[in-house]
């Protein structure tokens, strides 16, 4: 049960923001510093304790509501009547951006079964998922793209530590060093006995005896991110690029989780893909394809010319080796497939029509 009013700690009204509480913190913790001539380790303690409760949102608003009855390991003391277990425990309810449901975690919180289940000392950071499009000519060709995430980093200032710097390691008091705690919500089905991550530690077992005034102690805050992405030749539209490590950061120590990127390809105004063949409708004239000739048309690596066989119909598939979309392997492309769309003139010239009246009277 705390007994010390922690605004008081600080020299701060209840009403001080954030930011005031960490500069206030900041001045403190400077002045009293038991490495400094003139320090005070206790003195240092008990600022860090209080600045480990106030930078917290969430054990702030519990200290500010149940007063001297705040309980760093279960929030409040006293747990009469119906309570369900809540955000103290080990599970989530998150969906979207590499958003989890741990159906182990509600059974091991609601019955307190499941022991150290997946060691949450190291539990690995969450995964991230984001859509990324790109132009069709970059899904054959391939290329690079950077992107900038928001999400859980790692803190510099404290390297991950949760302390400041020269800030000792001390065995949590919260739950002995165990990582968990163990409470026994009484509910309307019973007492059951609810096992959770120790929030003051994060489950690690250690806390520094002064908590890094950037991160507040949690080794990890939100900030930006550049993730540069390589873009592989031929990728299909839908799939889905792995980068490991490019997730969140782990509080408790872990390994990063992953980054997962979606690929969605831009359609073309002309070109459409059918596996690794690329394919697109020419229109020909009338005397080209009757007579055969070349004409220039466009590919993705730039105009060619293109033979038109005499007596080309509409709907004659001709076919460019090489010029289609770059093989998974790396071996080689697929083709270009070009369909022959014969243009039939609206309008003649009289001496057009004689032409083709001397061409009917042939049989043609």
């Amino acid at each position: 049960m705390a007994k010390k009013d922690y605004y008081e700690i600080l020299g701060v009204p209840k009403s001080s923001s954030a930011d005031e509480i960490k500069k206030a913190y900041r001045k403190l913790a400077h002045q009293y510093h038991p490495d400094k001539q003139g320090g005070n380790e206790e003195k240092f303690k008990e600022i860090s304790e209080a600045y480990g409760i106030l930078a917290d949102a969430k054990k702030r608003a519990q200290y500010d509501r149940f007063g001297p009855a705040f309980d760093q390991a279960g929030g409040f003391q006293g747990g009469q009547g119906f309570q369900w277990p809540g955000n103290g425990g080990s599970f989530e309810f998150q969906f979207g951006d590499g958003g989890q449901f741990d159906f182990g975690d509600v059974f091991e919180n609601m019955f307190g079964f499941g022991g150290e289940r997946g060691n949450a000392r190291t539990r690995k950071g969450k995964d991230i998922q984001v859509d990324l499009e790109i132009p069709f000519e970059e899904s054959i060709f391939g290329g690079k793209r950077a992107i900038e995430l928001r999400k859980l980093i790692r803190c510099e200032r404290c390297k991950g530590s949760g302390g400041e710097s020269g800030a000792k390691m001390k065995k949590c008091s919260t739950c002995n060093g165990q990582g968990r705690v163990q409470r026994t919500r009484k509910t309307i089905l019973g007492a059951f006995a609810e096992v959770s991550t120790c929030h003051d530690c994060l489950g690690s077992g250690e806390r520094p005896d002064a908590v890094c005034t950037e991160c507040a102690g949690k080794r990890v805050h939100y900030g930006p991110e550049t993730i540069e992405i390589l873009i592989p030749k031929g990728i299909h539209n839908g799939a889905i690029l792995k980068l490991t490590g490019k997730g969140e950061a782990s509080q408790t120590g872990g390994v990063p989780g992953d980054l997962y990127v979606r690929i969605s390809a831009l359609p073309h105004t002309i070109f459409q893909r059918k596996e690794n063949n690329l394919f697109i409708v020419l229109s020909v004239k009338f005397t080209d394809a009757v007579l055969g000739g070349t004409v220039l048309m466009a590919t993705l690596d730039g105009e060619i010319h293109l033979k038109i066989p005499e007596g080309a119909q509409s709907g004659d598939i001709l076919k460019v080796r090489g010029k289609g979309v770059p093989r998974e392997d790396g071996y080689g492309r697929g083709d270009l497939l070009v369909e022959i769309r014969v243009e039939i003139p609206k309008k003649l010239s009289k001496k057009a029509k004689e032409a083709i009246e001397a061409l009917k009277h042939e049989g043609l």
